[in-house]
């Protein structure tokens, strides 16, 4: 069976909604020939279903297919240093469910994982669900992992996660896939099918600025992970010109990330008498306009763009997209990582080169991990469609909360709806942005 046609085409359906035949073969840039035969099996495998008919403009209505309700869900988790969220998605990348909680990333896989399986559970009983309807998970994870393999690879902060994959406690009740990325992979991945795919920019470097400094690579369209899934590890590059020096929690001096993090501008901000705790605190104070910590900000911006001009000049981005906590809100850190980019860098490198804030803001890692989690089950639906050779997954009545709620979405979604993810409480809701193509 033709499996990237069927992923083609399921992908253009979540990135937009139900369409009809000519619009699928617009989205997928398959031929219309492929688009009715691939449709056509599709509907007999119960993945699509009919929709109704468009407006009529002379001739005779075009019929609109979109996912079957029977088609289950995908979870998403984004785990931060101190905080987690989650979102359960149908297969369109419309949430029907999340939530957010604080956490410590130090308490390992077990005290990190229980609380979500418990929310989770929570939201499916209200949908009148079982467990059974999650068809994947992915994971970002607040440090490199080995992407293959699934294995933690940060510093010794992360010893309660053990030596096995960072899905083992997931995988005892998530029957199908799930797939654990360095959270900046997957932020970068959500921002580049958000805005930037459809803008045909197919190379570019997310970085997250917030507790840590890291660095999401998008090269040709993917994301590029390195030999063993360490690229992209910014934050331990050294930064010159720094005195005294200052050590690392990695051994090394000067790394970027006790230079410019936000950790480290809390640290400094301490030093001077403030009363700061969090990165959060920093923004608050810059966001007040706070000129001591304005100018650190500034500075830190700089020592960021003094690394990342080397990089820069290397790889040839077309563009520098900077989230995370701070790096989505503050002028101050944009402006510094500007002036020293632009004025380091090569000038072929730098003559197209854009830098700008993240257009997802915090939405970007959950995005990103929707995105994941659905090419996973897009595998899995298509691969039981040749193994069962028929119906996948029977339907849902109508009358059943999950199906209503799946209309709804689709009033929205056809209506061009949008809105913001209430995180304090489980709910149902329309899009932020419709996930693109994987």
């Amino acid at each position: 069976m033709p499996t990237s046609e069927y992923k083609a085409l399921l992908s253009a359906v979540g990135s937009k909604g139900a369409a009809t035949r000519s619009e699928l073969a617009a989205r997928s840039a398959l031929p219309r020939s492929s688009v009715t035969l691939r449709v056509r099996e599709l509907l007999d495998a119960g993945l699509l279903v009919e929709m109704g008919e468009t407006e009529q403009t002379g001739g005779r209505r075009a019929r609109r297919v979109g996912f079957a309700p029977s088609t289950g869900a995908v979870l998403a988790i984004e785990l931060g240093s101190k905080h987690a969220r989650w979102r359960l998605a149908d297969f369109a990348g419309a949430p029907l469910a999340g939530n957010a909680f604080p956490m410590v990333i130090e308490w390992g896989d077990e005290k990190v994982f229980k609380p979500v399986e418990a929310q989770v559970r929570q939201a499916l009983d209200r949908l009148e669900l079982s467990i059974d309807v999650v068809r994947s998970c992915a994971v970002g994870f607040p440090g490199p992992v080995d992407f293959a393999n699934g294995p933690a690879l940060g510093p010794t902060s992360y010893a309660n996660w053990g030596n096995g994959p960072v899905s083992s406690q997931l995988a005892k009740w998530v029957q199908g896939p799930i797939a654990v990325d360095n959270d900046v992979n997957v932020m970068a991945w959500g921002e580049y099918n958000a805005k930037w795919r459809r803008e045909n920019i197919h190379d570019l470097l997310f970085i997250k600025h917030g507790s840590g400094i890291g660095c999401g690579i998008i090269a040709n369209g993917q994301v590029y992970r390195g030999y063993d899934g360490t690229a992209g590890e910014v934050g331990h590059i050294g930064v010159t010109d720094v005195e005294p020096p200052l050590t690392c929690s990695c051994g090394s001096k000067n790394c970027l990330e006790v230079v410019a993090s936000g950790s480290a501008l809390v640290h400094r901000l301490k030093a001077r008498g403030y009363d700061v705790e969090t990165v959060g605190d920093v923004s608050r104070l810059a966001s007040e306009g706070d000129p001591v910590v304005t100018n650190m900000l500034r500075e830190a911006g700089r020592a960021l763009g003094t690394v990342m001009s080397g990089i820069v000049s290397f790889f040839n981005p077309a563009l520098i997209v900077m989230g995370g906590l701070l790096g989505s809100l503050e002028i101050s850190l944009l402006a510094g990582l500007r002036e020293a980019t632009y004025a380091k860098a090569t000038m072929f490198s730098t003559r197209d080169l854009r830098i700008v804030a993240s257009s997802l803001g915090a939405e970007a890692a959950l995005h990103g991990a929707t995105l994941l989690a659905l090419d996973l089950a897009y595998g899995v639906a298509i691969d039981l469609a040749e193994e069962r050779g028929g119906k996948v997954w029977s339907p849902l009545p109508s009358s059943h909360p999950a199906e209503r709620r799946r209309e709804n979405n689709v009033k929205h979604i056809t209506k061009g709806a949008r809105s913001e993810i209430p995180m304090n409480r489980l709910a149902a809701v329309d899009s932020p942005g419709r996930p693109g193509p994987a």
